[in-house]
């Protein structure tokens, strides 16, 4: 029997497929443009009582700068956590693009809370609220199944994948652009003519430019895209399985319990990494913004070109489990290493920034091998009838490991000083790495076909 003709996307489709990605890019690209400064912007603010109180409770004098960033990357991810599962079923409710237009007006309005917060704790706010706008990840991702037909659907998700790469890439470099001296410069802002409106200012203008994108998304989102859900595919929903049933049913499989192990841990352990590594840069390494934000470009670059297209020949060499396995071997030793680069550099006589950006290429290099990895490993153990509600708890997984990460790696940065994130992070690899060749010979067998095949499902994420 000959094969079907793919089908293919109606130009209304095609709109629709484009504003989801530039509603994700521009979500990533947001939160880019500012990651590179969060060191910076925390110093503006005086420390509530509140989190001196909290850093009393822990052993800390006072809240430091890691412990201030470690709130703000968790508070954002928690939310985001918590929030995901419930955009996704609101979507099927009432339908992808509402939800949509919903979280991308509320993008732009807690941008702008961002730019002008009075203090650490609005600060702080902002940032929670922002996560609870980020997690419409999941409708974006119902979206794209709603659209492209099954045998397409792996492009829909790889696009969502392509968006998060490229705001990631082109975020730090717009963000360091916008808060070097120049740039402010042109605008009367300088530090040597008023310090703390200089500051401000850095604060404010990736704010307001983060909150322009994400109107241009909402306006986007309101007058080109068309619903991907029908009133009456809504109105056939039938009841759902039980997210606990699901989760038990997944565990049950034998390599996708231990590789959610696996996935979780590795997470924290590189949480660690991506929240302390701008503080590190800012106060350890003595870097400005601008020079933090091209270190992110590198890593970036390094991650698109990985995941691009030389991931994809290594595994099909290699095979996945061996893939992930380097990446691990990889990403733990640079972990170690990288607290401790000050110490190299006088070791090997290189430039520190430039010792910087080699790190920051193995980190982009060996972590781009690892996720796609996780991701083929799961999808190819898990049921064929499951596909949706594993991968959801894989994200889950990872978002807890955001959630935890951030925080411990500033209490252990401010505790204990800052090389010891970065060690703490490389030996959670490395216990992650222990795990994964534990379960070796399970991970790494071909899993039996399934006797039923897959159907797409009008329900979405969630």
């Amino acid at each position: 029997m000959a094969e079907a003709t793919p089908q293919k996307l109606s130009p209304e489709q095609k709109r629709g497929v484009f504003t989801v990605w530039l509603i994700i890019f521009i979500d990533l690209l947001g939160f880019g443009i500012v990651l590179p400064s969060l060191p910076y912007y925390v110093r503006i603010f005086e420390v509530p009582d509140w989190a001196n109180s909290l850093a009393h409770v822990v052993g800390l004098e006072r809240s430091r700068g890691g412990v201030l960033v470690g709130m703000i990357l968790t508070a954002y991810s928690l939310c985001q956590f918590i929030f995901a599962p419930i955009w996704g079923r609101l979507s099927d409710k009432v339908g992808r693009r509402p939800i949509l237009a919903l979280s991308t007006s509320g993008f732009a309005a807690t941008w702008v809370m961002f730019a002008f917060a009075p203090g650490f704790t609005f600060l702080l706010i902002s940032r929670a609220l922002a996560g609870v706008c980020a997690a419409n990840i999941s409708t974006a991702q119902a979206y794209m199944a709603d659209v492209f037909p099954p045998e397409r659907r792996s492009k829909g998700m790889g696009l969502i994948g392509m968006a998060f790469g490229l705001g990631f890439v082109f975020g730090p470099a717009i963000g360091g652009a916008l808060v070097s001296e120049t740039v402010l410069g042109w605008f009367g802002y300088g530090p040597n003519i008023d310090a703390e409106a200089f500051h401000r200012a850095q604060l404010m203008f990736p704010s307001l430019f983060a909150a322009t994108l994400s109107f241009t998304s909402f306006v986007l989102t309101l007058t080109i895209m068309r619903e991907s859900l029908s009133k009456e595919l809504r109105a056939q929903l039938g009841p759902r399985k039980s997210r606990m049933k699901q989760f038990l049913s997944a565990l049950t499989r034998p390599a996708i319990g231990p590789m959610l192990a696996v996935h979780l841990i590795v997470t924290l352990g590189f949480a660690n990494l991506e929240a302390m590594f701008t503080q590190f840069n800012a106060e350890y390494l003595k870097l400005d913004a601008s020079h933090n934000a091209w270190v992110f470009v590198v890593i970036g670059l390094t991650l698109a070109f990985v995941q691009g297209g030389l991931i994809g020949r290594l595994s099909k060499a290699l095979g996945p489990a061996k893939v992930l396995s380097i990446g691990l071997i990889g990403l733990t030793g640079t972990m170690f290493l990288f607290g401790y680069q000050v110490h190299l550099n006088d070791m090997l006589g290189w430039n520190q920034f430039v010792l910087l950006l080699f790190f920051s290429f193995l980190i982009g290099a060996f972590n781009g091998l690892c996720n796609p990895s996780v991701l083929a490993i799961i999808s190819s153990h898990a049921k064929a009838t499951e596909q949706g509600g594993t991968m959801g708890f894989t994200a889950s997984a990872a978002t807890l490991g955001r959630i935890i990460g951030p925080i411990l790696g500033g209490y252990i940065y401010d505790r204990f000083g800052p090389e010891q994130p970065f060690a703490v992070g490389g030996t959670l690899i490395g216990l992650g790495l222990l795990l994964f060749l534990a379960r070796w010979k399970v991970i790494n067998t071909k899993p039996e076909p399934e006797a039923i095949a897959s159907k797409p499902s009008p329900q979405g994420l969630g």
